[in-house]
């Protein structure tokens, strides 16, 4: 079937951070799919597991399999810090010319602490990593993109944005802050034809939560939401795809929250 118009993204090019793993790849595979070339950035590009293979392998393979003619590369990025930042944004640029779409999604939730018990190290590397990082990556890519005066910046944050959750004051505080971050982003590069968007997804199945949604107090959690489910991660993809294409053009500013209606 010929793709929409509206949703296509051949020939765009998109980097998303935290490439190598969860929602990185993801959304990289989505990107992929409706046809763009797509960059996964992570901090753990270039090393090696304990069988030997590039920790960044299992992702390129993944998002591979959702493209027709689009590259799919990996590039190592730490995003807490500045000159890692801008050296992954050169040379993405000067492979491809050009940035059109940034996906923000690197991120930690450090330990489960309440706020007294909370070493200020856990406080300062979840807002580095969360708050921090997306800042750095935002304000690097922007400059390539109000050069082209064209871009889509999607960051993601969390129903913690607004929710908060018990010994996780440090992941709430970074992710309320990343759509702040965007709204002002917003703001300021709306002259420049660029959108910014913020995605706060609820609770999904993950390999890392899938045994506690199984476990009685996970149904007992599930059995509290309107749609008596967690979300499937194929749920976020054609929020992101529509996020990075031309479809919205005149959607900026905005916090998208997919949650089927856990926090009603």
């Amino acid at each position: 079937m010929e793709k929409l118009k509206m949703f296509d993204l051949s020939g765009k090019v998109a980097l998303v951070t935290g490439g190598a793993s969860g929602l990185g790849i993801l959304f990289g595979g989505a990107l992929a799919e409706a046809g763009a070339n797509v960059v996964l950035a992570d901090i753990v590009v270039g090393t090696k597991k304990n069988d030997g293979t590039l920790s960044e392998q299992a992702a390129l393979d993944e998002v591979s399999k959702f493209t027709d003619h689009g590259r799919v590369q990996a590039i190592k990025c730490n995003v807490t810090d500045l000159a890692s930042v801008e050296s992954a944004v050169e040379s993405v640029e000067n492979e491809f010319g050009k940035i059109d779409i940034l996906v923000n999604s690197a991120g930690i939730f450090g330990d489960n602490k309440r706020v007294w018990e909370m070493p200020p190290e856990n406080w300062d590397k979840v807002l580095a990593v969360d708050l921090k990082g997306t800042f750095l990556c935002c304000q690097s890519v922007a400059k390539v993109m109000i050069e082209k005066k064209a871009g889509k910046i999607i960051n993601i944050a969390s129903a913690s944005s607004f929710k908060p959750l018990v010994g996780m004051a440090a992941y709430s505080a970074a992710k309320a802050g990343v759509v702040m971050l965007t709204k002002t982003l917003a703001l300021e590069l709306a002259r420049y034809n660029i959108q910014a968007n913020t995605l706060s997804p609820g609770y999904f199945i993950t390999p890392l939560n899938k045994d506690f949604f199984d476990s009685e107090a996970g149904k007992k959690m599930i059995s509290l939401w309107p749609p008596r489910r967690p979300g499937n991660l194929d749920e976020l993809r054609g929020i992101i795809i529509y996020l990075a294409s031309p479809a919205s053009s005149y959607t900026t500013g905005t916090e998208i929250v997919i949650d089927g209606g856990q926090w009603l």
